[in-house]
């Protein structure tokens, strides 16, 4: 009984397994039918492809331009849109070290496509004087990749972040990329006032990379504050680049005779500056430089007063002594020599009194005798009136008595 229990058992495993073998075989033939069936299409859709690829070659490439110029306007927008939230992020931090990276590492890679977002994102941002510094900031960086779009918002009255000096921000940032176009612009500037600040941005780039077109550009500006700062930062450079004798060669080389633009002036606020930077290191050339230019229209009073101080470091007796010694043709003596001596009778009064008993006077004298005479009056009248009688220039001398003479009460 058991051996035919067991032998139905075998029988029963071989029938499932032929069943299964069978099974197997089917879905192997099925795909092998597949397999060819799939074949014999592909080949008849590769012929249809054939007789229609250069129809359809050109459409394909525009729709892989189209796609790829959606592609670059969505990174555009998304790198922007991220510039934005990280300028924002940035003014709001408050650790500086790290909002001042942030913020300049930003205006380092700005471009025209971002500097719109980032405008808006200062514009939306709270003042104060720490947002106002990176708003400068921005304004000059901006001005670099787009230049005549900075300059119009700068002086765009309507603009909301508008304030005082970003003409001049963004004229100095335009001329760091493009000077030519920004002495163009500065040109059309209708405004006097307007135009010689924004002169003076164009001058302050251009000293950095071209100082002799600098100097020639500074001389084209009107007479003005802005001029002068244009002068001295001219001399500045001049004197770092070149040396003294850079200075030397500059004022030389200023024809004061030119009456446009007032040159005389040009060319007297050139020396002052040009002599006090040489006397810092070689006070003899700076001092030899004026004598031997004394006479010249183009040294004034003020210019020998103030080198009149780099004579001596102990002595003011000395000092004005070498203004008394200069030439008698030179303009600008008596001036100097009164301002000088005013000075020696504050510090000595009767050092003062014995210089001038020793002096032979004259014009030259004039004003030191004025100031000597107001300032003795105090004390001694009488001996004030007697050294104004020794005033040799009717006008001072009938002033002074004027100033020292009681004036008679009227009953």
């Amino acid at each position: 009984m058991k051996k035919i229990i067991i032998l139905n058992c075998i029988w029963a495993a071989i029938a499932t397994g032929a069943f299964f073998l069978g099974k197997d075989d089917q879905e192997s033939t099925s795909s092998q039918n597949d397999s060819s069936f799939n074949k014999s299409q592909n080949s008849t859709a590769g012929n249809n492809a054939n007789s229609s690829k250069v129809r359809r070659l050109g459409q394909s490439n525009s729709a892989d331009s189209a796609q790829k110029s959606i592609q670059s306007t969505a990174d555009s927008i998304s790198l922007i849109g991220v510039a934005n939230s990280k300028l924002k992020n940035a003014l709001s931090d408050s650790d500086p070290v790290r909002r001042n990276a942030t913020i300049s590492q930003m205006l380092l890679e700005l471009t025209p496509a971002n500097a719109t977002e980032m405008l808006t994102a200062f514009e939306n941002s709270p003042g104060g004087r720490e947002n106002d510094r990176h708003f400068n900031d921005f304004l000059y960086a901006w001005a670099r990749v787009s230049g005549e779009e900075a300059i119009k918002y700068a002086m765009d009255p309507e603009s909301a972040r508008r304030t005082r000096g970003d003409e001049m921000t963004a004229i100095s940032g335009w001329a760091a990329s493009d000077p030519n176009s920004a002495m163009l612009f500065v040109e059309k500037v209708e405004n006097p006032e307007t135009r010689q600040w924004m002169h003076l941005g164009v001058t302050k780039e251009m000293i950095q990379n071209d100082l002799d077109g600098a100097i020639a550009y500074s001389e084209k500006n009107m007479k003005s504050r802005a001029r002068g700062e244009q002068m001295d930062r001219i001399a500045d450079a001049l004197m770092q680049q070149r040396g003294e004798q850079g200075l030397i060669d500059w004022i030389n080389g200023i024809d004061h005779n030119v009456k446009e633009n007032d040159m005389l002036s040009y060319k007297q606020h050139a020396t002052r500056q040009a002599v006090e930077k040489i006397a810092r290191n070689d006070r003899d050339k700076a001092i030899q430089f004026i004598s031997d230019n004394a006479t010249e229209q183009f040294i004034d009073s003020d210019t020998l007063e103030r080198t009149s101080r780099y004579v001596s470091r102990t002595s003011i007796a000395d000092e004005v002594q070498w203004l008394a010694d200069l030439p008698s043709e030179v303009k600008g003596q008596r001036h100097a020599l009164g301002e000088r001596f005013e000075e020696f009778i504050k510090e000595d009064f009767a050092g003062a009194g014995d210089w001038l008993s020793s002096q032979p006077l004259g014009p030259a004298y004039d004003e030191a005798i004025q100031d000597y005479a107001m300032s003795a009056a105090k004390d001694n009248p009488e001996a004030a009136l007697a050294w104004v009688d020794r005033i040799s220039d009717d006008r001072i001398r009938n002033y002074t008595l004027g100033r020292l003479t009681p004036k008679e009460k009227r009953e």
